[in-house]
């Protein structure tokens, strides 16, 4: 354009009633095997020889995001929500495939779709989007799992209808607040998160806070009540002990505890916390071949479960800022010495102390495992510390030593943990109970993409998805300036394309788009068009909440 850009102020509304929320055979798990750890109750997975053919796509594809999070050193938030988005982009392309509520996004499937290659071709889209410096890698990946399949029409529109999915998950989300800004309120008052040595970096997004959870219905929904005081004897004992355990020269600490501490570690440049649980449960599930289905929607749990834990945990690290145990013991703050010297076992993350996101996420995941495979003893051989293994006798287990990590690794007060826990698990039964209501509709909703123009005419082209977890939607309703309604396709990828209408110079054209999902429910989108200039360009939409 070689004009300014008009502006475009855009006023949401949405019916009470609608909810925006915003989520084979076993040969070629050689990878997974050699990556992710041991067999559960027994001897550890064995290397069987490799058959892409018959590759099992949720479980690949799940290990690719990890990969990605690992060699693109994602934070241990952005991490939980790349893993639900994977997860429902496959969800819902193979639950739309089999005909049943997706948790997020149903498309209209062909008949004779393979689920295998949709499944992969929405993991495959869906980590392009999210993890773009790694396309080259991603692409390979994705054309070795189609090597072995026929080429042709079917092949084709199995992928594309995998990618359709993944398009519409990540448009529904991509303004989810993952990239807001917020201010940084660190400070330096008794009891007050400041930036710690040796790097001293600024707070890791505290936009997270503010995240449109998937499942839950706001950040704050399980918010703790908030760290001890810093007079009462419970923040004083819980200093003292980290201070004695957790330091890097601690005399205290048993050789098994450090062993522990690095375990769990999960820090920048490894799976993250999130990963971490889906390596454990990709190896659950390796041998069990439950199919696709299944495997999907287990995924699509623990990891919907995993990134709310993340964002009720950022909501309360960012509601009460509490400071981390290096600041409390380098500056005496808790009645005892200054020890200017000390520094944890552990790397302090740069985010404030109070819950503890380890003890979040582990709550969560150790919810939802224990309701898909009971309460059961595993082992699982670490890809954060090579060549350590260690055994549990339960989930829940396995989760209070990953708290307890925190401790050992001197970065966390024990209070940490336990509230961190507290809300984790919460988060996880919150999110068994939202996976067994999706049949009963979540609501549609409406995301507009940025419109084109034509300069020369002076039109717009509208163009967004209509989108709805129950059933594919066919239409949306436009009505302009109140004049009598029209009704605009949804096609079988969930899009819709207002037709241009012309729009006078320096006029003002009211648009109101709505849809109605099967179960009745609705959703709106109130444009308001400002032509400042005389080609009538519209600047940037956002989705309806």
């Amino acid at each position: 354009m070689t004009r300014a850009l008009a502006s475009l102020r855009v006023r949401l509304a949405r019916n009470a009633q609608a909810r925006v929320v915003v989520p084979l055979g076993r040969a070629a798990l050689l990878i997974l095997a050699a990556t992710l750890g041991a067999l559960i109750l027994g001897a550890p997975i064995q290397a069987a020889q490799s058959n892409p053919a018959s590759a099992d796509s949720v479980l690949i594809w799940n290990d690719q995001v990890n990969r990605a999070i690992q060699e693109t050193s994602t934070d241990a938030f952005k991490a939980s929500r790349d893993l639900a988005l994977e997860s429902i982009a496959v969800f819902d392309t193979i639950r739309s495939i089999n005909g049943g509520p997706t948790f997020l996004v149903r498309l209209r499937a062909p008949h004779d779709l393979d689920p295998g290659i949709a499944a992969a071709a929405a993991a495959h889209a869906m980590l392009n989007h999210l993890f773009p410096v790694r396309q080259a890698a991603q692409d390979a990946a994705f054309a070795a799992s189609l090597a072995h399949e026929p080429a042709g029409p079917a092949r084709d529109r199995a992928a594309a209808f995998g990618a359709a999915v993944a398009d519409a998950v990540f448009a529904v989300r991509d303004r989810d607040g993952w990239d807001a800004a917020r201010r940084d309120e660190a400070g330096t008052a008794p009891g007050r998160w400041r930036p710690t040595p040796p790097e001293y970096l600024p707070p890791l997004v505290p936009q997270w806070a503010a995240l449109e959870p998937f499942a839950l219905n706001r950040p704050n929904q399980f918010r703790p009540d908030g760290p001890p005081g810093l007079q009462t004897a419970k923040f004083r004992d819980a200093a003292a002990y980290v201070a004695s355990i957790g330091g890097a020269r601690s005399i205290v600490r048993t050789a098994t505890q450090t062993e522990i501490a690095h375990y769990w570690s999960d820090a920048i440049g490894t799976y993250a916390p999130a990963g971490h649980w889906n390596a454990i449960t990709a190896t659950l599930l390796a041998p069990m071949d439950l199919g696709l289905d299944a495997e999907a929607e287990l995924f699509a749990e623990l990891n919907v479960a995993l990134a709310d834990a993340g964002i009720a945990v950022a909501d309360a690290k960012y509601t009460y800022w509490f400071w981390r145990p290096i600041t409390v013991i380098r500056a005496a703050a808790a009645r005892a010495p200054a020890d200017p010297d000390w520094s944890p076992l552990l790397a302090t993350p740069n985010h404030p102390s109070y819950i503890s996101g380890h003890s979040g996420f582990s709550g969560a995941a150790a919810v939802v495992l224990t309701a898909r495979f009971g309460t059961r003893p595993f082992s699982f051989l670490s890809a954060s510390v090579p060549g350590v293994t260690r055994g549990f006798t339960s989930f829940q287990q396995a989760a209070e030593e990953a708290a307890f990590s925190r401790v050992l690794g001197g970065i966390h007060f024990s209070f940490d943990n336990a509230d961190g826990l507290a809300t984790g698990r919460a988060v996880g039964t919150w999110t068994l109970s939202a996976f067994r209501r999706i049949a009963a509709d979540r609501g549609p909703v409406i995301v507009m993409d940025r419109p084109a123009s034509d300069p020369i005419k002076n039109t717009h082209g509208l163009t967004g998805f209509a989108l709805d977890n129950h059933s594919p939607l066919n239409m949306v309703t436009v009505r302009q300036d109140g004049r009598e309604p029209f009704n605009v396709a949804v096609d079988d990828r969930g899009r819709f394309t207002i037709p241009p209408r012309r729009l006078e110079p320096a006029g003002v054209t009211n648009l109101v788009i709505a849809v109605r999902g099967a179960t009745g429910r609705t959703a709106t989108a109130r444009l308001v068009i400002v032509n400042a200039e005389d080609n009538g360009a519209v600047t940037v939409p956002v989705s309806v909440k």
